[in-house]
C-alpha cells in the first residue's frame, strides 16, 4: 500500500513561536532592603556576590569562605576600600592589628586585614 509522502517539508515559522531571550539577572546592591527579597537565603547569597565584587574593584582579596557573616578581607595599602565601606554605615568595619604579606605575582605585597560584619 503507497503512502503518501509530502515533497516539501515544511517551513518553520518564527512568529508562532518566538526565540526566547535570556535576561542577565541584576545585581543586589548593597544597599538593598533584606524585605525585598523572597528568602534570607536569597538576600544572603545575593549580598555576598555584591560585596565580592565591592572588594575586588577596590583592589582588594576576600580570604573568608563563602556565605559567612564575618568577612575578612586583605587590602593592600593605598586601597580605596575603607573610604568606600565608610559610606556604607549599615556594616561595621573591624581593622585587625598587625600587617601580613601576601604573594601576588610572584612577589610579596604587605597588607592590612579587615572584618566586616555583613549579617549576625
Amino acid at each position: 500500500m503507497p503512502v503518501a509522502v509530502d515533497p516539501k517539508p515544511s517551513k518553520q515559522r518564527f512568529d508562532q513561536h518566538p526565540r526566547i531571550v535570556r535576561k542577565k539577572p541584576q545585581p543586589a546592591a548593597l544597599t538593598d532592603d533584606p524585605l525585598l527579597y523572597r528568602s534570607e537565603k536569597a538576600y544572603r547569597d545575593a549580598l555576598w556576590r555584591d560585596f565580592v565584587r565591592f572588594v575586588r574593584d577596590a583592589g582588594a582579596w576576600v580570604v573568608t569562605p563563602p556565605a559567612e557573616g564575618r568577612a575578612r578581607c586583605q587590602m593592600p595599602d593605598g586601597s580605596p576600600l575603607l573610604e568606600r565601606l565608610a559610606q556604607l554605615p549599615r556594616f561595621p568595619v573591624a581593622t585587625l592589628p598587625g600587617m601580613l604579606h601576601r604573594l601576588t605575582h610572584g612577589r610579596f605585597v604587605p597588607v592590612r586585614e579587615i572584618e566586616v560584619q555583613l549579617w549576625r
